[in-house]
């Protein structure tokens, strides 16, 4: 069973702000304590999970110092060879090259390693250490699998009169282009990776707090702090349609999150989901999820997910499942369809989470993680990264139920008959 708060997978000395999932065995975590001269660092760093006898666990494999600009806000893709990353940094939004590398390491880069994780290995007396730093009984160099993590380009994507601050960004589904939102409640498109301004849309009176592209790359979804949403073009940037929530509370409420989510894991099918949250926080008000129509633009379903405000929102890549962070530190996971709530653990951060990512859910995520329904990483700025998890749930076939139920309707007709009723 897992713990109570999850998992805890790493404990890092710079509050976390956003997280991707690489792959089936890698996560990057990212932020920093900014441009302060208070000694904490700027950083990318990535994880690989691994089964041990404990439990799973993470390693760190790779870090990247980011100056005196701290990682806020990123998104990433796969292009068949390395990973490619854009972040917000302050006004910047800036790209890496993220490549998969293979090493050797060295008997000092183990040991700080080794330290780092807690795993340093202690010499016995009598034997030698190799080389690598380990003992005679592994005297044999082991290879790593690491990152190289390069910068490729920046652009200033928001110019808000009391200093830019780009608040997100989103690839296009062709990885061809860009969006990002910003403080001055601008949503600009650039071609990737020469950052050419493609589109300036004044979207908002207020800085855009998310943002979305359709899988079929279509159209953007943004949400904003002047209390909106909007769906626009993608093309032309013209506006389609705002997105009315007209469900009955007491006060005012706005949109805080929006993604996109397949059905079916089809590109061609899929649903817009919503995160509401009031105006003025008050104890007895409460959030919402909403599941909207893509296609009339209304909404299908809502529901409460409690008074706690919630501070991040994710989608399952397969549109499953929903994920949510909120500022009290809790996460909690529900199912997309039904936005039933199917996994919830108070607290499980110390202080408000700022990123939610689900992993992978293929048969090689499965070796390391085990059977389960979900993988949800959780961050903080309490400096940690959390695993949250549901054991697969047990699948009964219909045939079984539907056998049963005639055995007994044949069973009662045969007490009735030997009763001569």
């Amino acid at each position: 069973m897992a713990p109570v708060k999850g998992v805890l997978l790493a404990h890092t000395n710079f509050p976390l702000y956003t997280v991707q999932s690489l792959d089936e065995r890698h996560f990057l975590v990212a932020g920093g304590g900014g441009q302060a001269k208070t000694g904490v660092a700027n950083a990318v760093e990535i994880h690989e999970v691994k089964a041990s006898k404990q439990g799973v666990q993470s390693v760190a494999v790779c870090r990247h110092e980011t100056g005196t600009h701290a990682v806020m806000n990123c998104a990433s893709f796969y292009d068949g060879r390395h990973h490619h990353l854009a972040t917000g940094e302050d006004e910047l939004c800036r790209s890496y090259s993220v490549k998969y590398k293979v090493v050797t390491p060295t008997k000092a880069e183990k040991a700080d390693t080794d330290k780092a994780n807690g795993t340093a290995t202690r010499q016995r007396k009598g034997e030698k250490a190799t080389d690598d730093g380990t003992a005679n009984g592994s005297a044999q160099k082991q290879k790593q699998l690491t990152f190289q993590i390069e910068g490729t380009g920046e652009v200033a994507t928001d110019f808000s009169s009391d200093g830019g601050f780009q608040k997100c960004v989103r690839f296009f589904p062709d990885f061809s282009q860009l969006v990002t939102g910003g403080g001055d409640g601008h949503v600009r498109v650039w071609k990737y990776p020469d950052f050419k301004k493609v589109l300036d849309i004044h979207a908002h009176k207020n800085e855009i707090d998310d943002l979305d592209v359709s899988p079929d790359g279509s159209k953007i979804i943004t949400v904003s702090r002047d209390t909106n949403g909007s769906v626009w073009n993608a093309k032309d940037g013209k506006k389609i349609t705002d997105l009315v929530w007209n469900q009955k509370t007491d006060g005012a409420y706005r949109f805080r999150a929006c993604r996109y989510g397949l059905i079916e894991g089809k590109k061609d099918k899929y649903n817009i989901y919503s995160v509401n949250i009031p105006v003025t926080r008050s104890a007895k008000n409460q959030c919402f999820i909403s599941l909207w129509d893509c296609g009339k633009f209304s909404i299908k379903k809502t529901a409460k997910t409690g008074s706690e405000v919630i501070s991040s929102f994710t989608v399952s890549k397969e549109g499953v499942y929903l994920g949510v962070g909120t500022i009290s530190g809790s996460v909690a996971v529900y199912i997309s369809f039904s936005l039933q709530k199917l996994y919830m653990v108070k607290e499980a951060h110390s202080i408000f989470v700022t990123g939610v990512e689900f992993m992978p859910s293929s048969e090689a995520a499965r070796a390391v993680t085990g059977d389960q329904d979900f993988n949800l990483l959780s961050i903080s700025a309490d400096n940690t990264v959390r695993l949250h998890q549901c054991p697969e749930r047990t699948f009964i076939n219909p045939v079984w139920p539907i056998l049963a139920l005639i055995a007994i309707i044949y069973f009662l007709f045969s007490m009735m008959a030997d009763m001569g009723l």
